[in-house]
């Protein structure tokens, strides 16, 4: 990230100025823009957008890190609390949380607290720079009358803040009461010795295995992560894993993560166990064990068989149902294409919901009922629902029932990642004509 070199000499002038000149009202506004999304906007402007996804280097913000410390209640920590963020980037999360802590009487001493109170590490020297620079300018603001005084060495500046990587060192775990981050939520290759997944998974999930199992026993946790650990069927044994190491307390929904990065977010906060358990805390997602009747009562759900750049185009000649050529909300029985296949195939009437949706959507389970009496190829793309009863009128009564604004707010509630699940769908109530 050397790219964001010339930033930091800018930060670095600032501090400067800011604590050996006096105050004026230009200087106080270049502060707050370096506390409040600048550093984020001039990574996009000097880093392509390529390198940052690589590097999941997209910082928490202001509003959203600030919106996080509220949620897991770091306001009312004792003045005794270590904070550790195991992938601090440019700090947002730790100046949202010392902007909560008291000062001393000027601002050398307040620095000196504060440094006692936050440790932190990024395998980026350049971020690790920037966050001593702005938890420092973070106390120029409480300070408006400073007193000058001499900055021996940028570097002195919180001795905790450091370079290197929380998936390998463990000490700075050991060191800290809490524990406070928004991992990288890039796709890596899952180590050997993961239990819950394999091939690709979210690097989000490793670095919170990392705080699981190197935190002391009762260190308090809150996190940032990707609405997929929360909600993705693919990470069912990440959470049961994870939940036998920390005890979740609050689960709170963030909603998108920025306007320029498209992944919804959530809020989990917990306790290190003092052993493993299968006791529940706090559910991942609304509980669906609440009675009455779900559609997975009615209809098995299952995602459509053929994947078409995949599978080879032999076996006998079917109709093929393709996300792109169905009408929303409507009823087909002439379908525009046909194609070889040599797998699973569903005989109507049955239901189809396209699995890309977003929580932003006017729908989040578009739907068609598909009529006729031959067997169907249906793409990946949907999601298949059978009518158990293999009537007409109960795929018409779906229709209904999906296309209804509650049944937005519940898969809101229930899933915010860019995929519905078959779970998410199954687990929606039915009712009855």
């Amino acid at each position: 990230m050397k790219a964001f070199t010339p930033y930091l000499s800018h930060l670095e002038e600032l501090l400067v100025a800011s604590v050996c000149l006096p105050a004026n009202k230009i200087r106080q506004q270049q502060v707050k823009a370096a506390l409040d999304g600048q550093p984020s906007a001039e990574l996009r402007k000097r880093v392509s957008l390529d390198r940052l996804r690589a590097a999941g280097a997209f910082f928490t913000g202001s509003r959203m890190a600030q919106r996080a410390v509220v949620a897991a209640g770091l306001p009312r920590l004792k003045t005794v609390a270590r904070v550790f963020d195991p992938a601090c980037g440019v700090g947002d999360l730790l100046v949202a949380f010392v902007n909560h802590l008291s000062c001393a009487s000027d601002l050398e001493s307040t620095l000196s607290h504060w440094s006692s109170r936050v440790i932190a590490l990024d395998v980026h020297p350049e971020f690790v720079r920037a966050t001593k620079l702005r938890l420092a300018l973070a106390g120029v603001v409480r300070h408006p009358l400073v007193k000058p005084f001499q900055l021996r060495d940028f570097d002195l500046l919180f001795p905790s803040v450091a370079v290197g990587s929380s998936l390998v060192e463990e000490r700075s775990y050991k060191e800290a009461s809490h524990i406070l981050v928004n991992p990288p939520f890039t796709l890596v290759h899952a180590p050997e010795e993961c239990c819950w997944g394999e091939g690709k998974v979210n690097s989000a999930a490793l670095f919170m295995d990392a705080c699981a199992a190197n935190a002391e026993v009762g260190t308090q946790l809150m996190a940032i992560l990707p609405d997929v650990l929360r909600s993705g069927s693919r990470y069912e044994k990440w959470r049961k894993s994870f939940e036998q190491s920390v005890a979740i307390k609050k689960i709170e929904i963030m909603g998108r993560f920025d306007r320029h990065t498209d992944v919804d977010v959530f809020v989990v906060v917990g306790q290190v166990r003092k052993k493993p358990n299968d006791k529940r805390g706090i559910p991942w997602t609304p509980d669906k064990k609440t009675g009455g009747k779900r559609i997975s009562d009615k209809f098995e759900v299952s995602v459509g068989a053929v994947v078409s750049y995949r599978d080879p185009h032999s076996g006998p000649w079917y109709p093929f149902v393709q996300a792109r050529d169905l009408p929303s909300w409507q009823a087909v029985t002439q379908i525009a294409h046909n194609r070889r296949f040599e797998g699973k195939t569903v005989i109507p009437p049955f239901v189809v919901v396209r699995r890309t949706s977003r929580p932003e959507d006017r729908n989040r389970a578009v739907a068609t009922l598909v009529r006729g009496k031959r067997h169907i190829a249906v793409e990946n793309h949907l999601l298949v629902l059978r009518p158990k009863d293999k009537t007409l009128r109960t795929c018409e009564h779906l229709l209904k029932l999906l296309h209804e604004q509650r049944t937005n707010e519940l898969l809101n509630r229930r899933i915010r990642c860019r995929h519905l699940t078959v779970s998410a769908l199954g687990d929606l109530p039915w009712r009855d004509e």
